[in-house]
């Protein structure tokens, strides 16, 4: 009996289209620029995680990695998800977008009986859940922060590096471990989610977004921006 749940992906990158694969019923399929990975994409500007295609009993859930991904369905009207978020497909066309890279990457994805028959079969090489020796290539993973707005960024964001949930006002929460107003805080976070804005062209209108975008996405904000006594 053929199986409800076939699976095929599709993959354009910049004006590229790249192929089109058969998921696998049985295995997890790595996307991103690992060389183990089932749908690979050696661009310096992709993630090495893209995201993973994960079977279950009904067919096929997305995992996504550190990069937020906005989907289209007949069930979803672009709807964007945040990192590390896990989404089900459902039967017919989903349309992945990743707004936050450097480049265009969008991935199709088509479930249902037969959509799978011919095509070359994705798979993942030994070993592809081990972490690459290089890393993602952000034009503004280096933004020109001045160490004020860096050490302003840590300890407003310093909740994402501890993975605990947001202060009720960041920009107050901040001010008290700096010794400084909320106005200040707030001054200095519009002035670095501008820069970023500019330097990107992005448009980073909430400051969860600029947070994830400088300490989860590109890592420009680290542990080492804090200042010595929150460390």
């Amino acid at each position: 009996m053929e199986p409800l749940y076939d699976g095929r992906v599709g993959l354009k990158v910049a004006d590229t289209v790249r192929g089109a694969w058969a998921l696998p019923s049985h295995e997890r399929v790595s996307v991103g620029r690992l060389p183990g990975a089932g749908i690979h994409i050696p661009d310096s500007w992709v993630p090495s995680r893209l995201c993973r295609f994960l079977p279950y009993e009904q067919g096929w859930l997305v995992q996504l990695g550190r990069a937020r991904a906005t989907m289209r369905s007949k069930y979803l009207d672009d709807v964007t998800f945040r990192g590390r978020t896990i989404v089900a497909l459902q039967p017919g066309q989903s349309l992945i977008a990743f707004p936050e890279l450097d480049d265009y990457v969008r991935i199709a994805v088509v479930i249902g009986a037969g959509q799978g028959e011919g095509l070359p079969l994705a798979s993942d090489a030994e070993g592809v859940s081990r972490e690459p020796e290089f890393r993602t290539a952000y034009p503004g993973a280096s933004a020109s922060l001045t160490p004020m707005q860096r050490r302003v960024m840590a300890v407003t964001f310093h909740h994402l590096m501890t993975e605990q949930p947001p202060p009720s006002n960041l920009a107050a929460a901040a001010a008290a471990k700096l010794g400084t107003t909320e106005a200040n805080v707030k001054v200095t976070l519009g002035a670095v989610r501008k820069k970023v804005n500019d330097e990107r062209w992005m448009n980073l209108e909430k400051n969860d977004q600029l947070g994830h975008y400088l300490v989860r996405l590109t890592r420009t904000i680290t542990w080492d921006d804090l200042p010595p006594e929150l460390q």
